[in-house]
């Protein structure tokens, strides 16, 4: 009930902007605009993320060493070089004023955000299935539908990206992991696979 609660949510939020992408230029074809400005608008909210999760790090380990203490290994670090280190310019004090449990409690919501935007960004990179760079309509259907949205034909560019982009902030927002995983396994059920471009291109953003 709660995946079917978010998919109309997503839907209402995507319709509210289809009506007038109408007034846009109809495209023939999706081209490589919807799969930029997705996978773009993905790849922005991974570098965000990857900075608040490097400071909760960063200053998770600062108030363990003040404190003389190891940091406790109770999450599975994500493998990507921080942005941000302790230091001078970081007042874990000021960010962190309740200490090294707040500080903690960021770093597990921190890489729990991180980890979702990487794994939908996974998925957007499957749903390139032959790897051009670029969604084809019937691409774009598959994705949309994975997810349980509509896939309207003829639709101009910039209703599709919000259409996508909707359904990345809305799982998001509420970190639908099994929903996610879920969308992404009706992809693989049509034959779509995580491919070695794939791999290459999530490497970029791990580093």
């Amino acid at each position: 009930m709660n995946h079917l609660c978010a998919v109309f949510l997503i839907f209402g939020v995507a319709g509210g902007y289809w009506g007038q992408a109408f007034q846009a230029t109809a495209w023939s074809s999706p081209g490589t605009d919807v799969f930029q400005a997705f996978t773009q608008h993905i790849g922005a909210q991974i570098g965000k993320d990857k900075q608040e999760f490097a400071i909760a790090d960063s200053c998770t380990v600062y108030f363990y060493q003040h404190l003389n203490k190891k940091p406790r290994p109770e999450f599975e670090r994500i493998h990507f070089v921080p942005l941000s280190r302790t230091g001078p310019d970081l007042d874990c004090g000021k960010l962190f004023p309740e200490g090294l449990e707040q500080a903690r409690q960021a770093f597990g919501n921190t890489q729990q955000r991180l980890s979702l935007s990487l794994t939908f960004y996974q998925m957007a990179l499957v749903g390139d299935g032959d790897d051009n760079q670029e969604y084809s309509a019937h691409e774009i259907q598959d994705v949309l539908e994975a997810f349980g949205l509509p896939f309207l034909d003829g639709l101009p560019f910039g209703g599709y990206v919000m259409a996508l982009t909707g359904l990345f902030d809305s799982v998001r927002k509420d970190v639908q992991f099994k929903f996610l995983m879920e969308g992404m396994q009706q992809l693989m059920n049509k034959g779509y696979r995580f491919t070695e471009a794939d791999q290459t291109a999530l490497n970029q953003k791990l580093n």
